[in-house]
């Protein structure tokens, strides 16, 4: 059982305290592990300060030993693994940076406010945002899980008709709100 209370749960969520961003991190690498050994299956996840979901129809004996391995090369020798190429954050940086794009150049005077140019903007912005998504994953919304990171569990369960399962992580060393 996690031991940050969850109103603590909350305040890391809402600001990307340091048990969500190792969460994360645990959750892209144990997803990459899933992945080559279960390769014709969709996976997804999402995190939390408690732990994180494992979205997919695979066996619920084999999260946990992939989620501690894991947790063992993001420590040791493969720490870029907390970085993942299909991440939300890359689609969250490409709709803002896309957005705000398009928006600044429709607001701009004629001639520079055309369709063309907007398009063209845009187009950019969505070139930019891959590399630019990868970064704010690197440096914001990931981190290397510390020491004192431990996985307590695995709770498989249906979500809206999905296949999901709970990997509980306890944390001490990131109970506090800006670790």
């Amino acid at each position: 059982m996690s031991s940050i209370n969850p109103i603590v749960q909350v305040a890391q969520q809402m600001l990307l305290g340091g048990a969500v961003k190792q969460n994360h991190a645990l959750e892209h690498a144990t997803i990459v592990l899933l992945s080559k050994k279960y390769p014709d299956v969709r996976l997804a996840g999402i995190s939390f300060a408690a732990g994180f979901f494992v979205f997919g129809d695979i066996p619920t004996e084999a999260i946990l030993p992939a989620a501690e391995e894991a947790l063992n090369l993001l420590r040791t020798t493969q720490p870029e693994l907390a970085v993942h190429e299909r991440c939300g954050t890359n689609l969250a940086v490409a709709g803002m940076l896309t957005g705000l794009s398009a928006m600044t150049v429709a607001k701009m005077r004629r001639p520079f406010n055309t369709a063309n140019n907007v398009i063209l903007a845009s187009t950019a912005a969505l070139i930019l945002a891959r590399p630019l998504g990868l970064a704010v994953q690197r440096h914001f919304t990931t981190q290397t899980p510390n020491a004192s990171m431990t996985i307590t569990g695995v709770k498989p369960m249906n979500l809206f008709g999905t296949p999901a399962h709970f990997v509980s992580t306890d944390n001490p060393g990131a109970a506090g709100l800006f670790s």
